[in-house]
């Protein structure tokens, strides 16, 4: 004989129905990995190193710098080293900014909506699928950062050259100084020498001129 079905199943299978159809479309809306987004993180998690190192390498150098004869130079050398690295983690930050927008653009082109709809990407209104190529920010900024950094090296250069300069003018100073001293002493010198002569010889003609006994 036949199973009989509870009288309280029908009413639950309209539920059963809707929680599986729910677990379906979550499986299927669940986000897909994008690799290019993964390494685009790698590239910040790198540049983020690379800063790391390179202040940590400067905050080292600089109390050296300060206990050597040419501090100045040292002192450049370092601050060059630093932003030599920082150069390289912007190069990553830029590389990984540019990924991230094209991907951005690709999810929006692939989604249907102009690039004025995306989120993130303010721009003149477009037509279907077609996006105008904007400067990216970031470039921009690395541009703006290595021409401001050139001009301070090329500050601190011209700062330590002056001070070169102030130290030659100054040991060249003293070396006359000195010079010159010496030969007023000299100038003395020969004065009393020929001041003792003229006593002498004036001693001899005052014995000269007196009378013999």
């Amino acid at each position: 004989m036949p199973p009989r079905l509870t009288p309280h199943l029908p009413a639950f299978l309209p539920l059963l129905l809707a929680l599986a159809c729910g677990g379906a479309l979550a499986a299927d809306a669940a986000p897909e990995a994008n690799p290019e987004l993964e390494r685009a993180a790698k590239l910040r998690d790198e540049a983020k190193a690379l800063r790391r190192q390179a202040d940590d390498a400067l905050a080292a150098e600089l109390p050296q710098c300060y206990e050597r004869f040419l501090f100045n130079r040292c002192i450049a050398n370092a601050k060059d080293a630093h932003l030599e690295t920082v150069g390289k983690a912007r190069a990553l930050e830029a590389e990984a900014s540019r990924t991230e927008l094209a991907q951005k653009r690709r999810a929006a082109a692939e989604s249907g909506r102009t690039q004025t709809d995306a989120p993130t990407e303010p721009a003149a209104p477009a037509a279907e699928g077609v996006f105008e190529i904007q400067p990216d920010p970031m470039a921009d900024s690395t541009r703006r950062q290595r021409e401001a950094d050139a001009v301070r090296a090329k500050e601190a250069q011209q700062a330590e050259r002056k001070q070169k300069d102030a130290e030659k003018a100054k040991a060249r100073a003293q070396a006359e100084a000195e010079a010159a001293g010496r030969a007023e002493a000299a100038a003395r010198d020969r004065a009393r020498y020929e001041e003792r002569i003229r006593q002498r010889e004036a001693e001899k003609a005052k014995d000269a001129a007196k009378p013999a006994n």
